[in-house]
């Protein structure tokens, strides 16, 4: 999105500059060519005023446009952010997790670098559904997503696949330095339990990782990570384990 803004602020830039010195140069040029019969100092005084009319008007014209586009562009981007954001936790939906991970799985590829992928479960959700109701269960996952957030590094990936599962996708040296994220995480969501009226919701997260290896999609390394979850899960909850 920063890139796409830092595109329209530069075509912009452009766009000014062309027509105004379009607008200047052509005014100038018609002012001397029809005033061949005045004194020098009359054309070029002549020429001045035409430039300056012409340097207005086109002034004027240019911020109507630019005003316009720059509407435009704030329209465009609170679409592509709604498209792109889940309303619950604000944090990257599906659909912008597939997008984004899809051009990170290609730059780390290209550039030779590993990324990891940690599938997030919450543990015993539908219970919290069930014990306090809906809007606590909303209120966990809300919970549950800005503590992911805190916690992965800053430029990771943290989005929710949908229902209580959520995807942080970074970059990692080796499984063991993914171990150490999926760990701190799993540790602060358990260390915070939060108010929901008068209770207490305490939770904790069972957390699959997976690392790229060569030939790799964001399927076959979501697929991996989802087959580590079911193993953390299978072997108590509140732990993370890692694809083979």
């Amino acid at each position: 999105m920063d890139t796409f803004k830092r595109k329209f602020r530069q075509h912009q830039i452009r766009l000014v500059v062309l027509v105004l010195s379009a607008a200047m140069s052509g005014s100038a040029l018609t002012t001397w060519l029809t005033t061949e019969e005045l004194p020098l100092l009359e054309r070029l005084e002549d020429i001045a005023l035409a430039m300056t009319i012409a340097f207005l008007t086109a002034s004027a014209l240019l911020y109507y446009t630019i005003r316009v586009q720059g509407e435009y562009l704030k329209l465009h981007l609170k679409v592509d952010q709604i498209a792109n954001t889940d309303d619950l936790t604000g944090l990257a939906n599906r659909r912008s997790f597939i997008r984004e991970g899809n051009k990170r799985l290609a730059m780390a590829q290209t550039s030779n670098t590993q990324i990891g992928l940690l599938l997030v479960d919450i543990d015993w959700f539908k219970h919290v559904n069930d014990t306090y109701g809906h809007d606590a269960g909303d209120q966990t996952l809300c919970h549950i997503a800005h503590t992911l957030r805190d916690a992965a590094p800053d430029t990771a990936l943290v989005s929710r696949l949908g229902g209580e599962e959520f995807t942080v996708m970074c970059e990692a040296a080796s499984p063991e330095a993914l171990g150490d994220i999926a760990e701190a995480m799993r540790r602060q969501i358990e260390a915070k339990c939060f108010r929901y009226k008068s209770e207490i919701i305490c939770t904790t997260i069972s957390i699959g990782l997976s690392m790229t290896r060569d030939g790799d999609t964001l399927s076959t390394l979501l697929s991996r990570a989802d087959k580590a979850l079911y193993d953390a899960k299978s072997h108590g909850r509140n732990r993370f384990a890692l694809a083979a």
